[in-house]
């Protein structure tokens, strides 16, 4: 999956993030467990939300794309 940064990009992640149903725990790989999906979410969300669009914090964005992938199963 390509990663966009565009506002309309970020705000749909965002939104997909905002009402997914998320399992409570995720591996997403070998050095990166979440033990509470919903506080993941929240965090990179208020993130991007303070900071968008510096470029520095493209990595929470990065975050909840990898999170979307794992959920729908995409790789």
């Amino acid at each position: 999956m390509e990663y966009k940064y565009d506002e309309e990009s970020v705000k749909a992640l965002i939104s997909w993030a905002e009402s997914a149903q998320l399992p409570k725990e995720v591996t997403l790989s070998a050095a990166e467990h979440i033990t509470d999906t919903s506080i993941y979410v929240r965090a990179n969300i208020f993130d991007i939300k303070q900071h968008y669009p510096d470029q520095f914090y493209n990595p929470a964005i990065d975050r909840l794309y990898r999170l979307k992938e794992f959920v729908e199963g995409v790789s």
